[in-house]
C-alpha cells in the first residue's frame, strides 16, 4: 500500500474504529432526504464540535469543512458518484455515473480529502445499473493506487421500488455478504455496508 494511502486511513481510523457521518445526500436528488440538512454550514458547525472521525460530502459542500480552522476537525470522505436509484418513483433508465468523468480522483486531491466513496447498487431487475458501477469502480480503483487514495465502496442490495417505493435495504445476510465480497475483491480498502435483517448475522458480512 502507498504511503499516502496509509496517511490518510490514519486520519479516518481511530484504533481501528471510524464514525463517518454521512451528509452527501443532495446528489440523490431525492427531497425526502434533505430534511434536516437545509443548512449545510450549520449542519457542519454541529458536527465538527460532536468530534466524529469523518464527515462524509460532496465535492460542492467539502469547503464548508475544509476551510474551517483547527486542526481537529474531523477528516473529509468524499462521494465521487451520483445516481437515481435512491427516488421514489422507478425511472425508466437507472444510472449511476462518475461526477467527475474524466478525472475522479482529483477533486478529492484538492479538497485534501482522506477517503473518497463509491456505490456498487444491486437492484432487482437492473443489471445494467450494476455494470455501470462495476465500471466506475475499476477506473476509481486504478486511479486511487496511482494517487494513494483509499477507496471506500458502498454495497447497496436494494429491494424492488414497488416494495414501499425510495431507498429500501434489502437485508438478506447472503445477499449482503457476496455483494460485500465483491466490493472487497474490486479493492476496496474500506466498506460502507448496510446491516442484515438479523443483528446476530452480520459476522457473516
Amino acid at each position: 500500500m502507498f504511503l499516502s494511502k496509509k496517511v490518510r486511513l490514519n486520519r479516518l481510523m481511530k484504533n481501528g474504529r471510524c464514525l463517518d457521518v454521512a451528509i452527501d445526500h443532495g446528489v440523490c436528488n431525492e427531497p425526502s432526504f434533505m430534511v434536516g440538512l437545509e443548512d449545510v454550514q450549520s449542519v457542519v458547525n454541529t458536527l465538527v464540535d460532536a468530534r466524529p472521525d469523518a464527515i462524509q460530502m460532496n465535492y460542492g459542500q467539502s469547503d464548508l469543512l475544509q476551510t474551517l480552522p483547527g486542526e481537529n476537525r474531523p477528516a473529509l470522505v468524499m462521494r465521487v458518484d451520483m445516481g437515481n436509484p435512491y427516488n421514489k418513483e422507478r425511472h425508466r433508465a437507472m444510472w449511476a455515473v462518475m461526477q467527475n468523468e474524466t478525472d475522479p480522483i482529483l477533486p478529492a486531491l484538492r479538497m485534501d480529502a482522506a477517503c473518497i466513496v463509491v456505490n456498487l447498487f444491486m437492484l432487482p431487475d437492473e443489471p445494467d445499473l450494476f455494470r455501470q458501477c462495476v465500471k466506475n469502480i475499476s477506473k476509481l480503483g486504478n486511479d486511487c493506487e496511482k494517487y494513494g487514495m483509499p477507496l471506500m465502496i458502498e454495497p447497496l442490495v436494494m429491494q424492488p421500488n414497488s416494495a414501499r417505493g425510495g431507498y429500501l435495504v434489502d437485508g438478506d445476510t447472503e445477499k449482503v455478504t457476496t455483494l460485500v465480497r465483491l466490493a472487497r475483491e474490486m479493492g476496496a480498502d474500506i466498506i460502507k455496508a448496510d446491516p442484515t435483517d438479523n443483528p446476530d448475522d452480520f459476522h457473516h458480512v
